[in-house]
């Protein structure tokens, strides 16, 4: 025998009430974004005062006005701290891409003069006679500050065989170290105590190394 409906004949069902939904938990405290900043400030800071040797880690928190537990979740390692802060020291070169040997090495020229024309430069500078003293710290700057800069002079001499601008035999890898090299030996205190700067000899400098580049050819 069927079951019959309590509910009067032509009455609607009632819709379920639907279940509430959880009240969000009060959000904890927002994440600083000035604080990367502060921190790569202080890093380079203490290393421009301390070297790597006597680089702190509390001396770092205390100067950016950070808790210690701030660094470490942003860099678990002292090492990554240095490296990080080194790396805003670093040339920051973009290949010029200005379709001709000669434009790109001007225009790379003094973007490498003016970098290390900063006195910020000078920081990296004095690191880099420590850095060998630390052997896996000293392999990671060397690979981002150092070869990725280079790396860059490297394609625009690239580029620049690939179009015919470069006698046969260039090994760019050479001409890179090269031309990076001798502004930074333009760039050096015991140039300017000479009174020789990069800025000085620039015209000079890039007729003969672009003499020492073309092909015989195309001039």
């Amino acid at each position: 025998m069927a079951a019959t409906s309590s509910a009067p004949a032509g009455a609607r069902a009632e819709a379920p009430v639907p279940a509430k939904a959880p009240v969000p938990a009060k959000p904890g405290r927002p994440r600083d974004t000035t604080a990367d900043d502060r921190i790569l400030r202080a890093v380079v800071d203490e290393l421009s005062d301390h070297g790597v040797a006597g680089f702190r880690i509390n001396n770092v928190a205390a100067r950016a006005k950070v808790a210690k537990r701030t660094l470490y979740s942003r860099w678990t390692e002292r090492d990554e701290l240095i490296l990080a802060g080194l790396n805003t020291l670093a040339l920051d070169l973009v290949p010029p891409r200005t379709g001709s040997l000669v434009g790109d090495l001007d225009a790379l020229y003094d973007d490498i003069a003016d970098a290390l024309d900063s006195p910020r430069w000078l920081i990296a500078a004095r690191c880099s006679f420590e850095l060998p003293n630390y052997p896996d710290l000293y392999a990671r700057f060397q690979r981002d500050c150092i070869d990725k800069p280079l790396a860059v002079v490297e394609d625009v001499l690239r580029d620049a065989r690939s179009r015919g601008e470069l006698r046969p035999g260039i090994d760019c890898s050479v001409a890179a170290e090269t031309f990076t090299g001798s502004i930074a030996g333009f760039s050096s205190h015991i140039a300017r105590l000479r009174g020789v700067s990069a800025y000085g000899v620039r015209g000079h400098f890039l007729d003969m190394f672009l003499q020492g580049l073309h092909d015989d050819a195309g001039e």
